[in-house]
């Protein structure tokens, strides 16, 4: 019997591996404690709303983006806006008209925010001549400016180390998406921020990363994401475009003044992963309409994993990465003689953090529980898309949680076995899109698990919004 003939047959065994997904991740937990997800918030008419990061505490976040940056309290039951700073010429990129707020990170003390702020003039990026960046230190909670530095050009992401001597920013330098084979193209970098002497005398260094493991564009390294190591002793960069993950180790002390030199760069190749999902036209249109997904339709793809997001497991032995993009497609690269497809991984994926070797992924999981769920997916481009991945631990499991941009969801994944990935439950944060042959209208993308009260807060740039997920455990 074929399958691709029976429609139902297919809707039947998608529906069952999730249920025995989620009943297999029930017994697992059944041991510890059984844990429950609730959207119980969401704040909505925020300036921006990119990307954030919460206190030490877990008692306020800092949600940045477009040209605002927010302090939110966060309660049991709600958040609430407590100072909004809006951003002026005065910290723009020196030769820029016009410039946005991109990533945010919290000091371990509480008392300041960094953001990075990059070049948005469209005379520059329309000649692929983007200047360089800032990062701008806001004290908190009224979001005075405390300090500035230049940095490299696209600053995405921004990681104060929870020593709090210095931050790491990822330049990311993207130029011409479409043409990452031009030798001319710019490449990226990694500045390192020395805060020993307060937010106030910031100085930096770009770490260049070495071609050295890098499988697509060698010459082009775009770091997206940065996270520091707990004990401080290193960070990790996703190069999303090039499907690598750089490690830098982190002298200590810090040699004053900085000397790029001093750091040490791995890169580490993400591979490629062979999946089936829906393959063809856009949200709510084609096969594409949320409200009657046929599974029979799907198609087989490999793709590079091309990560944007990624969080260290709390003993540092594992990261996680959330798959996001497809650009090796666009630019029609092959990986050992395989053409890679523009759809793109659709994953989460768990890798050693000493190696760079994959552990374990979430296979076909995400976009089993979308279409179960009928929430929305780009179907011919990324799917559901992986975003951006926190990593906590809750009722004695190590858990991830993933910000999944098309779908307006956050999955959630035991990785407590880094070699056996469970996605546990897909948290839907905006109802209305449900069977409503719709794109997503939040777009979430910023995630971040407090421990301290097992709640997750996630930022939506399209809905210009913020939503409280409460964890109960019992």
């Amino acid at each position: 019997m074929s399958l691709r003939r029976h429609p139902l047959m297919w809707l039947v065994i998608a529906l069952m591996s999730l249920g025995l997904t989620v009943i297999t991740a029930q017994i697992s937990l059944a041991q510890a404690a059984a844990i429950q997800a609730e959207v119980v918030f969401t704040l909505t008419d925020l300036g921006g709303a990119e990307m954030l990061d919460v206190s030490s505490d877990g008692s306020l976040a800092v949600v940045a983006g477009g040209e605002t940056a927010t302090v939110v309290n966060i309660l049991s039951d709600r958040l609430t806006v407590a100072q909004t700073w809006t951003l002026t010429e005065e910290y723009f990129p020196e030769g820029s008209a016009a410039a946005e707020i991109t990533g945010v990170s919290v000091s371990p003390d509480d008392s300041y925010a960094l953001v990075g702020v990059k070049d948005n003039d469209e005379a520059n990026l329309a000649t692929f001549d983007e200047v360089p960046g800032k990062v701008v230190a806001l004290s908190i909670p009224d979001l005075t400016v405390l300090g500035q530095v230049t940095v490299g050009r696209g600053p995405d992401s921004v990681a104060i180390a929870p020593n709090g001597l210095f931050a790491a920013v990822a330049n990311e330098d993207e130029e011409n998406e479409e043409d990452l084979t031009n030798p001319a193209n710019r490449p990226g970098t990694v500045s390192i921020i020395d805060l020993s002497n307060g937010p106030s005398s910031m100085t930096q260094v770009e770490i260049p990363l070495p071609p050295d493991g890098i499988p697509f564009f060698p010459n082009d390294p775009q770091p997206e994401t940065i996270r520091i190591a707990a004990d401080n002793s290193f960070l990790l960069a996703t190069l999303q475009e090039n499907n690598a993950v750089a490690r830098i180790e982190v002298p200590s002390p810090l040699p004053s003044p900085l000397d790029a030199s001093a750091f040490t760069v791995t890169n580490f190749d993400m591979g490629i992963r062979t999946g089936l999902g829906l393959t063809e036209d856009r949200a709510g249109e084609g096969i594409c309409r949320s409200s009657s997904y046929d599974p029979s339709l799907r198609q087989e793809y490999t793709a590079a994993r091309e990560p944007d997001g990624i969080a260290l497991s709390p003993d540092l032995s594992f990261f996680v990465t959330a798959d996001e993009d497809n650009l090796t497609g666009v630019n029609e690269q092959s990986y050992e003689g395989i053409l890679m497809s523009l759809h793109g991984t659709r994953s989460v994926s768990v890798f050693d953090a000493q190696t760079g070797a994959l552990l374990s992924d979430s296979g076909d999981t995400i976009e089993d529980s979308v279409i179960a769920l009928q929430l929305p997916q780009r179907c011919s481009s990324k799917g559901p898309e992986p975003e951006v991945v926190s990593i906590g631990e809750v009722g004695g499991r190590v858990l991830a949680f993933v910000a999944i941009e098309r779908s307006d969801a956050v999955t959630i994944h035991d990785v407590t076995d880094p070699r056996n990935i469970e996605l546990l439950d897909t948290v839907i944060l905006n109802p209305n899109v449900v069977a409503a042959d719709i794109a997503a209208e939040l777009e979430p993308e910023g995630i971040e698990f407090i421990p301290q009260t097992n709640q997750v807060v996630v930022s939506n740039p399209e809905g210009g919004s913020m939503s409280l997920i409460n964890l109960t455990v019992q």
